[in-house]
């Protein structure tokens, strides 16, 4: 998602819990005992959600973005 960074921190221990059947593109590989987020990750922080470490982080660059998108979303779903 443009404006959108997924990134492991140091704090990664390996577990591989991000990697197992959570992310639904297959972004996330489990390299050298460690995750690693692939080029087509979408950014939708469900990996974020179940990292026991708190290792993985999401990142949104442009605060605006969010608001544009919730704004376009509204109408198709409940956002609140």
């Amino acid at each position: 998602m443009p404006g959108v960074s997924v990134t492991v921190t140091d704090l990664c221990v390996g577990c591989g819990t991000c990697a197992d059947d959570v992310c639904f593109v297959n972004a996330i590989q489990m390299t050298n005992g460690r995750a690693i987020i692939g080029e087509g990750c979408l950014g939708c922080g469900r990996c974020v959600e179940v990292c026991p470490t708190q290792a993985i982080e999401l990142t949104v660059a442009d605060d605006a973005f969010v608001e544009a998108s919730i704004n376009r979303l509204a109408p198709l779903a409940d956002v609140t």
